[in-house]
């Protein structure tokens, strides 16, 4: 995670790794290209900005640009639409992630991260 302004606003970066069940990857991928309108706007509420996931395999990231890390674990785990959401995701995904995290997802350090104006 990383604090950063991006056009004059203070922005932080989050990243989680997760899992799909058996199975499960082309209805996931589905579900996103269909996102519900109502996710759309829990996304917005919760701050964020930027949000991208990559897969390999079975194994997924996600990458997001948030106004604030902690207000966004705060409203994705009390909003009712992104709540909502979670419970379709958790058809799709394994879990417990790993015993240390017992949750779908496992938060990523960021370790490096690099922009040509850091480079003057």
């Amino acid at each position: 995670m990383d604090a950063r302004s991006q056009g004059g606003r203070h922005m932080e970066r989050i990243a989680f790794t997760y899992r799909f069940k058996p199975g499960k990857k082309e209805e996931y991928i589905q579900a996103h290209r269909a996102l519900w309108p109502s996710q759309h706007e829990a996304l917005k509420r919760s701050g964020v900005r930027r949000m991208v996931v990559f897969a390999r395999g079975e194994q997924l990231f996600l990458f997001a640009d948030v106004d604030d890390r902690q207000e966004y674990l705060r409203r994705s785990a009390t909003d009712p639409d992104y709540q909502r959401w979670a419970e379709y995701m958790a058809t799709m995904l394994d879990q417990p992630f790993d015993a240390a995290e017992p949750g779908i997802f496992a938060e990523l350090e960021e370790i490096w991260y690099w922009t040509p104006q850091a480079a003057d």
